[in-house]
This record gives C-alpha cells, sequence and structure tokens, in this order.
C-alpha cells in the first residue's frame, strides 16, 4: 500500500482499523526495496484477499462483504465492482428469492462506494436485499448496509462510524535528519497541491476540508435515501462518526432488528416474508418521495 495514497485518499473507515492500516503502511514503507522483496518471496508472495464467495441457500443468497472495501487495483479485502456485479447478477436471477448481505467490514474507500450503493438500492426494484452486521458494520460498510431494503444486527455486534475523513503526511522534517531534499517540478501548483515534502498549506487544507464535506454529504444523503428520511435527521439517529451496540442501535432507529446471520436467513427464505418486506420498502419509498 502506497504509505502517500493511503494518508490523503478519502476515506470512510472505523478510526481504530484505519490507524492500524495506516500504520502497517507506514512501517512497510520504511523497509529497504531489497529487504522487502527477499521478504516477499520467502513468503511465497503477498495477494490481496480475494473476496469470499457467496453461499446459496434455498431461494436465499448470502453475499458476504468483509474486510478493507476499495476500488479495484487498491488493496481491499471486498472490492466495490465486484460486490456490485454480485447484487446485480442476484436481483436478475429469477431463481433467487432474497439477498442477504453479510457484513463484517470497518470500512474503506469512499472511491467506489456510491457505485456499489447505488447497485444495492435499485436491487431493492426486483427483489428484498437485507444486510446483517455480522458482528460489526462501520463506514462505507454501513453505507451500504443502510441501502438495504432491511437492515439487522447481531445480538452483541455493532454499527456506525458514518462520516469521512482524510489527511496529509508531512516528510519534510524526516528528510532534514537524514540530508535528503526533495523537490517537486510540475507544469502547475495544483498538479503537486497537498506535496508530502512540506507543511500542508492553508489553501490546500481547506481543499481537502471541502473534499471531505463533499463526500460527508453524499454518505447521509444516501443514508437518507436509504432509510426514508430526511437528511438532516440523518446525524440524530445515525450519528456522526459515534459507533453503537446492537441495542442502542435499535432504540434510535438505525436498524430495523437484532438477529443473528442464521435468524435473518431463515426468516426471509420464505415467500411470505419476502412479500411483507418488499410492501413495507414500497411504503418507505413512497415517503421518501413525498419528502
Amino acid at each position: 500500500m502506497d504509505r502517500m495514497l493511503a494518508s490523503s485518499a478519502l476515506w470512510a473507515m472505523h478510526p481504530g482499523f484505519l490507524a492500524e492500516l495506516l500504520k502497517s503502511g507506514s512501517l512497510d514503507a520504511m523497509v529497504p526495496d531489497s529487504i522487502r522483496g527477499l521478504a516477499t518471496a520467502m513468503a511465497g508472495g503477498r495477494e490481496a484477499a480475494k473476496p469470499a464467495d457467496p453461499i446459496r441457500d434455498g431461494s436465499t443468497i448470502i453475499i458476504p462483504v468483509t474486510g478493507t472495501l476499495a476500488p479495484r487495483g487498491l488493496y481491499g479485502s471486498t472490492y466495490y465492482d465486484t460486490l456490485a456485479d454480485r447484487v446485480r447478477e442476484a436481483a436478475a436471477d429469477s431463481k433467487v428469492g432474497a439477498i442477504i448481505l453479510a457484513v463484517r467490514s470497518p470500512g474503506g474507500y469512499v472511491w467506489g462506494c456510491a457505485e456499489a450503493g447505488d447497485a444495492i438500492y435499485e436491487a431493492r426494484e426486483a427483489k428484498p436485499i437485507v444486510a446483517v452486521a455480522d458482528p460489526y458494520c462501520f463506514s462505507a460498510a454501513y453505507w451500504l448496509a443502510t441501502q438495504c431494503s432491511a437492515f439487522y444486527c447481531t445480538t452483541s455486534g455493532e454499527v456506525g462510524s458514518v462520516g469521512v475523513r482524510s489527511g496529509h503526511s508531512d516528510v519534510s522534517g524526516f528528510e532534514q535528519k537524514i540530508g535528503m531534499v526533495t523537490t517537486l517540478i510540475a507544469s502547475s501548483p495544483d498538479k503537486i497541491a497537498g506535496h508530502p515534502y512540506a507543511p500542508l498549506t492553508d489553501e490546500d487544507r481547506a481543499e481537502i476540508q471541502a473534499s471531505v464535506d463533499e463526500s460527508n454529504v453524499a454518505f447521509a444523503n444516501a443514508i437518507a435515501r436509504g432509510r426514508g428520511m430526511k437528511a438532516s435527521e440523518v446525524a440524530g439517529a445515525h450519528g456522526s462518526g459515534k459507533t453503537f451496540s446492537a441495542p442502542k442501535a435499535l432504540a434510535n432507529g438505525a436498524i430495523d432488528g437484532i438477529a443473528t446471520l442464521r435468524d435473518v436467513v431463515a426468516k426471509y427464505n420464505t415467500s411470505r416474508s419476502r412479500l411483507a418486506l418488499m410492501r413495507r420498502q414500497a411504503a418507505v419509498a413512497e415517503m421518501a418521495a413525498a419528502i
């Protein structure tokens, strides 16, 4: 993982998990290439984790959403485009009665999240698609889960961490200590805005803040659409960065119930339950349209 890219990217991820990810990336960047290459060869090479395959249970398909969420090309455990394709395929499959997203993710990159969320929301028109936090669903994963027809959390689970963050790494002090100076030459100052070889300027900080704010608005709007509420009500029910236990999330109205993945699969593996959910989501859609 590129340390500079990771620190400056737009993230929708639980802060604790992100801190460990960035720390790991920073330590990796300090290792000389020759040593890193030898270690990789001895370990058989490091590859991104392959997304788990969907599981069929009767007429229900269970799609795992695990680990760091990322667009293809960046290191992650679940790729947004792969998830979106799987959801679309299941929605179009007449043999599938319901789609269950089994979520165990701290979130991930903002890049690609909205598109995957749109695919999930659109699938609701064809059949029920239900998310289960098993046992945690944070930030970008929460964004996706709220686009489902219904959202549950397992008994001991936790959800939330709504919001977006970015950052900046200033390595100029480190370079001074080792007697190194990096000079950037570009066609325009905008081409090297926010570079890591000097302190962050006020102008560049404002640009980064504007990007964070824009993405956070999109996050809130997505939750409002998925949950049939006003964007102004999102923070009150879903928080603005905090995480919630299953009982607290249910009390806030952030989730639709407390149930294990097994319970949810059993519940929606019947035609009667699927019909009831589709009727309810149609009512939510009417309410959202009226707002």
